[in-house]
């Protein structure tokens, strides 16, 4: 079972940050297009807030990805993004982009990222 991993969402210098706690560090090599890093020395005294309250105050956005796995094989997962790095993620710009990006699972390469499948808010209001 994967040991729970503590994530920083980041949204730029002299901003808040907000921790939250996940079981796989799915972010690894996309900071810079979803404003989420793993940390990698936590001191103990971050504030640790739920997914579904960071998404529910429409700090984090829960984003679809479609991924052609080492087998050619088209496979799905969600990813949670910080509200400002959205519009870069369909902007036209590709600094942003998450297409072409490698999608990796508790360090383990699963595939390349194709396209964002779809956008949601929280669904709990």
């Amino acid at each position: 079972m994967p040991l729970p991993v503590l994530h920083k969402v980041v949204f730029g210098a002299g901003a808040n940050d907000f921790y939250y706690i996940k079981t796989s560090d799915a972010y690894e090599g996309l900071k810079a297009q979803t404003g989420i890093e793993k940390v990698a020395d936590p001191t103990g005294t971050e504030e640790v807030i739920p997914v579904k309250e960071l998404m529910r105050t429409g700090i984090v956005w829960r984003i679809g990805i479609r991924y052609k796995d080492s087998n050619g094989k088209r496979k799905s997962a969600k990813l949670l993004v910080v509200r400002g790095k959205l519009q870069g993620l369909f902007a036209d710009e590709a600094s942003g982009k998450l297409e072409d990006k490698d999608y990796k699972l508790a360090g383990t390469l699963k595939g390349k990222i194709e396209q964002i499948s779809g956008i949601r808010s929280a669904s709990f209001f």
